[in-house]
């Protein structure tokens, strides 16, 4: 049996651990946060893979995952054989609610709206402290991006969005990023509706990875 490699690109606030949900062989990249160039470093690390692999992100992970292919074809590094985003809406559509800036009690009240925070780590504001840091930088870098028409990629898109955080209106200009198929698949929830379908991505990234 032929393995794949499956390269995930956590969302913001994420690291390491972000999709061990899932519970399989996923590899998901750090942040270097301390970093003038993400991009480029994360780019460093993916030109270090051998085989073919998948490149999948979950919102700041999407947007990251997107920019990394584009940096990757334009210097004629090795693709992925499929970019795979999830909670983000067509880089084309500007954001529309801005954060970052916001004082930490209202910005960390609006952290809590979109989901995806442990209920136990409220109880613990030492780890509110650790953390607010982190994803306010992660906002800004999502909050501070502008989309530029480039040279369409020419790999596939796999793009899934939840019921509760956009429309089919919201995802369509994915279908404008690249030169070959893209498939859209809505799922119930929230932003963080990967949580609620497990089962369902386990399976979708095990077919990926294991192949006869």
């Amino acid at each position: 049996m032929k393995m794949n490699q499956v390269v995930a690109l956590p969302f913001g606030g994420g690291n390491k651990f972000s999709f061990n949900k899932f519970k399989i062989n996923i590899t998901t990249m750090e942040y270097n946060r301390d970093s003038h160039s993400l991009i480029e470093c994360l780019v460093n690390e993916i030109i270090k893979i051998n085989g073919q692999y998948y490149l999948y992100g979950h919102s700041m992970g999407a947007l990251l995952a997107y920019l990394v292919c584009h940096k990757l074809q334009e210097e004629n590094l090795f693709m992925p054989e499929k970019l795979i985003v999830s909670g983000k809406k067509a880089p084309s559509i500007p954001r529309e609610k801005k954060i970052a800036h916001l004082p930490d009690e209202e910005f960390w009240n609006e952290i809590i709206a979109l989901g995806g925070i442990p209920n136990e780590m409220l109880n613990y504001p030492e780890l509110i402290d650790y953390y607010l840091p982190i994803l306010r930088y992660d906002f800004k870098f999502v909050e501070s991006y502008q989309y530029e028409r480039k040279t369409k990629l020419n790999i596939p898109i796999d793009v899934f969005y939840g019921s509760e955080e956009a429309t089919m209106a919201d995802m369509i200009g994915w279908r404008e990023e690249t030169t070959e198929e893209v498939i859209i698949t809505k799922l119930s929830g929230d932003h963080f509706f990967i949580h609620d379908h497990v089962e369902y991505f386990k399976k979708y990234f095990n077919n990926l990875i294991y192949v006869n």
